[in-house]
């Protein structure tokens, strides 16, 4: 690392459960009345970038430390058991490190405060849900209004990634429908062209679980 520059960490995990988000970080009281994780919204700053308003942000000084935060948040994901799955999430999640680096001054004491100086870098690990089928997984009650959630949102992910490609190779500038969920909202700043965006597909090679692949695959392809 260049020693003309000092550099911090900061690490945050958040939820989409049922289109809602939840930060997974989030103080709860240790006493008196318990009560479950509050729900958060998604804002823009000036720069027109995309964040969770009063989402934790945890300062790590090593991979332990950050090993230690994703397990804590890994606690609290949802998760249940369907037909095809004991532990099947129920949620997307986002675990983001941030790295801010700040120059020193001339003599090499001091952070410049000039905010225009300080260089921030992201990166996103995204969990999504895998889609189902009810007919497969049997699901009642929760579960289908989980499912439902969990497919609405992985296919506006794919509607604005082919409205964007579409728009890329015609020219075109046809709206990209971000807002219709959380997900696709919130990953706004990524779609436009201001990061990229990498996707590991897991599949399943039991021919039970064909049509599962077959979608998997036509999404990833995007």
């Amino acid at each position: 690392m260049d020693e003309d520059n000092v550099y911090s960490v900061f690490v945050s995990y958040i939820e989409i459960y049922n289109n809602y988000l939840y930060d997974l970080l989030e103080d709860l009281p240790e006493t008196g009345p318990s009560r479950g994780l509050q729900t958060k919204i998604i804002r823009e700053d000036a720069q027109h970038n995309m964040y969770v308003h009063a989402c934790t942000e945890v300062e790590v000084k090593s991979p332990e430390d950050g090993l230690e935060v994703l397990y804590r948040g890994l606690k609290r994901r949802k998760i249940a058991s369907t037909r095809l799955n004991c532990e099947s999430s129920r949620s997307h999640s986002i675990f983001t490190i941030r790295l801010l680096q700040a120059p020193l001054d001339a003599q090499g004491e001091d952070v410049v405060t000039d905010k225009s100086a300080i260089v921030v870098s992201q990166l996103s690990l995204v969990d999504l849900a895998g889609s189902e089928r009810n007919l497969r997984t049997k699901a009642a009650g929760d579960r289908i209004k989980e499912a439902g959630n969990i497919n609405n949102s992985l296919m506006n992910l794919r509607i604005c990634i082919e409205i964007l490609r579409e728009n890329q190779e015609a020219g075109g500038n046809k709206k990209v429908p971000y807002r219709d969920s959380k997900l696709t909202h919130y990953f706004k700043n990524f779609f436009d062209g201001d990061g990229k965006v990498r996707m590991v597909v897991c599949v399943n090679p039991r021919s039970d679980d064909y049509d599962e692949t077959l979608v998997s695959n036509c999404s990833s392809q995007y």
